[in-house]
Order: C-alpha cells, then structure tokens, then sequence
C-alpha cells in the first residue's frame, strides 16, 4: 500500500514552496498510490486514491489547514482497519440525504444535520455538475465543513494516529429507474460507473452500488476498491412486486458474496399493504448473514422506515426538499419507534460508587446518538438487592455496567459468561439478548470490556505488526485489574513478569496465564530489562508506586490503571524518562465505548465519550 513517489512530492514541494519538514511533506512519504489534483489533472491510471485542490485553497498549508486534514483523513481511511458493517449499519442509525445542488449552500444547515446523522450521503445525481473535479471539491468541502460537527462520529483508528471528527460519507449515483436522476442507458450507466470509481478513489466510507447491472457493471467497481464498505442496493419504484421477487432482489444485493450490506426499496400496495415486506423478505433471504436496510417508497410506505432498524435514509428540515417521497427525519422516526419499544434503563452496579463517572459518560453518549434510552446508577448494599429487583427483572431492563464488589459474584445470575469474561475471571457488561430476535425470550450474558481499555491503547502505541515475542509485559499488582492486564498481555504475544509487594497473591495469574513472577524489580535480569516493552500498574496511586530508575527508556510503554488524579508518581516519573504514557482515564472511555457497542448494537460517539471523560480527569 505504501507506493506518493519522490516526483510527486518534489511536484508539490515545486508548486507550494512545501519542504521536506513540512507536515504535509511528512504525511505524503511512502505513499505512490496517492494523487494530488490540483486544477483538475487528469487521473493517474494507476492511482489508487485521489484528493483534489484549487491552488489557491492551498497558500496556507499548516499543521491545522483544512488540506492537511483531509490529507490525513485519507490516510488514516487507507491504513485503517475497516469497521464492522454490523456497527456501522448498526441499529438505530442514519444517514441523511443530501438534495442540494451544491454543499456551500449547505454550510449553515449543516451543524443541525450533523447533530442528527451517523452519516451523510453524498447524492452525485442531485448535484449541478458531474465533472469529476468538481465533483472531489464538493466532496472534501462537506468532509471540512461537518467536520466540527460530527459529535455522532465513530473513531477512525490507523497507523498515522487517531481521528474523531470524520463524518462517515455514503456515495451514491442513483439512475432514473433507481428513483434517482441519472440517465440509465448506455452512455450513463458507463459514466456512472466512472463516478463510483472516482468514489473508491476519493475514499468514501460506504459506497452504494446499483446491483441490477450485474458483475460486469459492478466488477471493475470492487476490483479498484480496498476500504470502502458496499452497500449492494436495488430500488423497485411504481411496482409491487411477490414475496418471491422481493428474495430474489435481497439474493441479487448480496453481489455474490462482495457486499457488506444488502439495501432493498419497494413499493407497496396502497393503504399500506405489505408495508413491511421489503424487510421481512430481505432478512429471509439473507438470514443474519448481512445487515439489511429495506423499507417501501413513497408516502403510503413511510411507516416502513420506522420498522427499518439499520442506517435509515433520513430528511432534515434544514433541506431544501427530500430525496423520496415518505421520507421522515431522524427525530420522527425515534419518536415512533419508541412507541413500539418502549425507553431501556441501564445501570452502573456497585457498592460505594459516588465517584463513578459512568453515568455521565454513558448518558452523554446515549443523548448524543439521539436513543430514548436512560443510564442510572444502582449503589447497592448487596448484589441480591439488584437482582431481586424489577429494575433487574423487569422488562425495561437493558444492560449494567458492574464494578466493585461484583464483578465476580453477578456471574451465577447469568445464562451466558463469555470466554474472555470467563478467563479473566469477572464480568463487568451484563448485555441482554433474546432469543429469535425482539419480543423472544430474555438471555444475560456476561462479557468483560476492562482488557479491551487496555488492550486497545497498547496496540495503538506498538508498531505496526510489530512482533513482541521476545518481548517482556509487566503486570503490577494482584487484584481483577492485574488479571484483565495479564489477559491482554497474553493476547498480544508477550512474555509475562508479574509482581507484588505480596508475592504470594500471584501464583493464581501464572496458573492462569503463564509467565514469571519477579522477587525485585531492583534484581530483574539484564535480558528483561532491556526487553522490557509494557509495564501495567494496577496499584492505588496513593500506593505512589515507582520503578527503578534503570528500567525507563524511551520505547517504554507505562500504563496506570488510576484515572484520577491525572498524574500520578509512576507516570510523573514516565513523563520525565521520555517513556509512552497511557492513563486510566483512557481505560475507561475505551472499555466505556465498548460496552455502548454491545448494549446498542452501533458504532459509539468516540469524540464525545472521549471529551466527557478528559474533562473530568484532567486537573
């Protein structure tokens, strides 16, 4: 993947003054499959992703210019992993439809639409020019101005780094007898089909693809794209059409096995009849095996969009009109679909836990995702006054959090204890399933997130593919913390030291997990010391543990398990070493994030998460 060659960076350097410290210089290195257009050029035939510029949009090109960023952006979106579809379509999610002619005419709507949105989709069809330079402009000029507000955005997590501020885009060209604009004969269909590539180019997240016109239409398509989640979609506009038909299309959606999601649109019969058909169809036919967003056009099918769970094509007020006839927003749909399902309530469980900045994290998230759902605090004296209860029994009860004492004792109520739950020895995320979809009989299941806040740092801070065989992990410490420590470090291939001012506590973690327990930290062997990669502290900070001085370097990673206070004496001494720091408070958003995920079934508002709990951390 690593192919911008030192002509095209010398070409940059030449028309933009840019040196070789430049930051954008620094971002371009090693990459050949990148080009940047400027003027509209004509495309590299070999040129895997494309950004466009005006050269006049590019005088100040600074660490925080909107150029930079969006150089970034694709780099980022190029070196990433890509997300679930099941998160991404997840429940409860959409995306609004774009019907302006042109985006600057959108830039005052768009912090509302935002506010709103899981993504934005970009109707190529609807806009006033087709021209492909153009076409990358008004693309990158949505990504800048819904930047800022992209509070619902998941993370973008990749090589060069973090990003939370990338508004996920749906690309799409839908053709005349698609309930679109575009021509659909010859001609169009083969200058729609260079659309989609300029899409895969440009670096779209979800790319909507016309199944009708089969793999030789849509080959060339998927075989130019590496990243891009396909959303193989089919619309059935003025017809109404069998239950049999219906399958056929969800089957013809699935483009052989290369799609990532199935869309299916309908019509149904007037009054309302069959209303429900395109979804039932398309979940019969494709059996669990892919998301399925399906529902019927017009105003007669509008209730369908409220029975479609996964990324919903939604309107705004702030639009000028809306793509579909029956297509409602956002807040309409929630509205009515809470009148079907009834608000959950989710919980923190423990004993003692004022302090738990939980609920604010979880609410903050729930309110920003636009859910009806409530997230309270149970401070019980006894678990059995918890599971006793209705808020546990009861059939508005949704999932818990639990920490402290009862991570291992809310086992025994459960059906289920996952395998990394189980390994680990505590459960800290009661999720609640039912059996044969919703309204089926109600199954607990247990899961831990602790490891995943440690696990998903660590990684964060290795190299890429970095082999850590014949590296050492230390784990500080004997409680539950040091148990779900171990687990990662096991998990990624390191060899385990273990210590404790109580030694005789960890002869249970190298039952568990393997690896070697350390007398003196002071007496650890040269070979260890210079291996020494990880070093997790799962002691109070007012234990104001610290290592030896001759264990610090600067490729040491020391994480603490204590989110408060922000600086503790073992990371004070880490900051002074010129070691990788990793906080609790990090800990805590990204096992919080995960459990959003598990409880609501869609990517969580990372950014937001993330913001709530610096803000509470930092001194």
């Amino acid at each position: 993947m690593r192919i911008i060659t030192p002509f095209l960076i010398l070409a940059l350097a030449s028309a933009f003054c840019i040196t070789g410290q430049h930051p954008v210089a620094d971002l371009l290195t090693g990459y050949t499959n990148i080009q940047i257009n400027i003027n509209d050029q004509p495309p590299l035939p070999h040129t895997s992703y494309e950004l466009a510029f005006l050269k006049s949009d590019l005088q100040d090109l600074t660490p925080s210019s909107s150029a930079t960023w969006l150089l970034k952006r694709l780099l980022s979106f190029i070196t990433s992993t890509p997300p679930s579809p099941n998160l991404t379509f997840g429940l409860n999610t959409f995306f609004t439809s774009l019907t302006s002619p042109t985006i600057s005419s959108l830039s005052s709507s768009l912090p509302s639409i935002c506010s709103d949105s899981d993504a934005l989709e970009f109707r190529v069809d609807l806009l006033s020019s087709s021209s492909r330079f153009d076409l990358l402009l008004e693309l990158q000029s949505l990504r800048v101005l819904s930047r800022f507000n992209s509070e619902r955005s998941p993370v973008v997590k990749s090589e060069i780094g973090v990003m939370t501020d990338v508004m996920p885009i749906v690309y799409t060209v839908r053709t005349r007898n698609q309930a679109g604009t575009f021509m659909d004969d010859v001609k169009g269909v083969r200058e729609m089909k260079e659309l989609l590539v300029l899409g895969v180019r440009s670096g779209v997240e979800v790319l909507d693809v016309e199944a009708v016109w089969g793999e030789e239409f849509w080959g060339d398509v998927l075989d130019a794209n590496s990243k891009s989640l396909i959303l193989g979609s089919h619309h059935v506009p003025h017809k109404v059409i069998t239950d049999e038909e219906a399958k056929n299309w969800a089957k013809v959606c699935e483009m052989e096995g290369r799609a990532d999601a199935v869309k299916v649109i309908l019509s149904c019969e007037e009054g309302g009849e069959g209303v429900d058909q395109a979804l039932r169809c398309c979940e019969e036919q494709v059996k669990g095996r892919l998301p399925v967003v399906a529902m019927c056009l017009g105003e007669v099918g509008s209730y369908s969009r409220v029975l479609n769970k996964r990324m919903t094509p939604v309107t705004h007020p702030a639009l000028p009109f809306v793509a579909a006839p029956g297509q409602l927003s956002a807040k309409e749909i929630m509205r009515k679909r809470v009148e079907i399902q009834p608000p959950r309530n989710y919980f923190i469980l423990g004993r003692n836990i004022p302090y738990t900045l939980s609920p604010a994290l979880h609410g903050r998230a729930i309110s920003v995702t636009g859910l009806p759902d409530k997230y309270l605090k149970a401070d019980v004296e006894t678990l059995e006054e918890f599971v006793e209860s209705d808020l546990f029994k009861g059939a508005a009860f949704g999932g818990t959090s639990v920490t402290i004492p009862y991570k291992q004792d809310i086992m025994k109520y459960l059906d289920e204890v996952k395998d990394e739950a189980m390994e680990i020895g505590a459960v800290n995320t009661v999720v609640v399933e039912e059996e044969g979809g919703e309204g089926g009989q109600r199954r607990l299941v247990g899961y831990n997130t602790d490891w995943v806040g440690i696990f998903n740092p660590i990684q964060q801070r290795l190299g890429k593919g970095e082999d850590v065989g014949s590296e050492y992990y230390l784990v500080v410490g004997a409680g539950g913390a040091a148990r779900a420590a171990a687990y990662v470090g096991k998990k990624l291939g390191f060899k385990l030291l273990f210590w404790n001012r109580t030694p005789g506590k960890l002869a249970d973690l190298v039952e568990s997990f393997g690896g070697e327990i350390v007398d003196s930290l002071e007496g650890i062997s040269e070979e260890q010391r210079e291996k020494l990669r990880v070093v997790y502290s799962s002691l109070p900070a007012g234990a104001e543990f610290v290592l030896p001085e001759e264990l610090l370097k600067e490729d040491l990673i020391m994480f603490d398990a204590n989110y408060k206070p922000f600086n503790t004496k073992f990371l004070e001494q880490g900051q002074k070493g010129g070691c990788m720091l990793i906080r609790g408070s990090e800990m805590f958003y990204e096992q919080g994030i995960r459990q959003f995920e598990l409880w609501f079934g869609r990517r969580a508002p990372y950014g937001e998460m993330k913001k709530l709990v610096m803000e509470a951390c930092v001194e």
